[in-house]
């Protein structure tokens, strides 16, 4: 069983110049193990995990999701054999990347929420010559290894955090009803949005905000995961009733927008 995923094998990394790999778990506690600690509702709802050839067929069936449970199970049931397994893909990645003249990258979270920084402080300085990165929910992953970058993803319930990162000068990622093709907008909270979609190598970014058009499930999420073009949350009747509740709203004198 392989650990990682090359980058020709993912429509994410494959936009990459970097010769880059990536980890796929089994999101939220599909495995029975939670590796998404922070996930909320419409995160779960509109995770990439079905789209794609993941998608095909029952998730019990499919050998991409039975494959994503089997590294899972691995990584909690025998760690040293799952790092044995980590360290021959990485290995494997450096010297593919210099054969080619190309720059190293890994993502450890495609499809989970790990802080690898916390559970293998190690694998960093093992590899000193590969740029890790990943998107996270965690509020305070802040001491971070010189080769790991952290974007924050934005969800329905974390935007306070959200400008907590963005305050102190580190990106986030916030899915926009934006149909293919079509441009994202220019800002939001009054931060420039870039295109996040043209590739996935985040760490080399310029500041703001990656916005990323929705795909897959996220195409029809209206739990206000997913911001409407102009900003706004984009909601079903019964989320939006909850929200301006919560937020004491009255919507025939006011409007709530995300993005300025």
């Amino acid at each position: 069983m392989k650990i990682f995923t090359e980058k020709r094998g993912n429509p994410k990394t494959s936009k990459n110049k970097a010769h880059s790999i990536i980890l796929h778990l089994a999101p939220a506690d599909l495995s029975g193990w939670n590796v998404c600690k922070f996930s909320t509702d419409g995160c779960r709802g509109s995770c990439l995990n079905r789209a794609g050839r993941g998608g095909i067929g029952a998730p019990d069936t499919n050998t991409i999701q039975l494959a994503r449970i089997e590294r899972t199970e691995l990584f909690f049931r025998d760690r040293a054999e799952f790092w044995a397994r980590t360290y021959w893909d990485l290995h494997k990645l450096q010297r593919q990347a210099q054969a080619q003249g190309l720059p190293a990258a890994a993502r450890l979270n495609g499809t989970s929420d790990l802080p690898w920084e916390r559970i293998k402080p190690e694998l960093f300085t093992d590899f000193p010559n590969i740029q890790f990165y990943d998107y996270t929910k965690h509020p305070n992953r802040t001491d971070l290894p010189d080769n790991y970058h952290l974007t924050f993803s934005l969800s329905e319930t974390n935007k306070a955090q959200a400008l907590q990162v963005l305050g102190r000068g580190q990106n986030v990622a916030a899915v926009f009803a934006t149909k293919k093709g079509q441009a994202l907008p220019e800002t939001c909270w009054g931060y420039p949005v870039f295109d996040a979609d043209l590739t996935d190598e985040r760490y080399l970014d310029p500041f703001g905000i990656a916005g990323l058009r929705a795909k897959g499930p996220a195409i029809k999420d209206t739990s206000g995961f997913v911001l409407n073009v102009d900003g706004t949350q984009r909601l079903s009747l019964s989320a939006q009733a909850a929200f301006d509740s919560l937020w004491q709203i009255d919507r025939t004198t006011q409007r709530t927008s995300l993005c300025a």
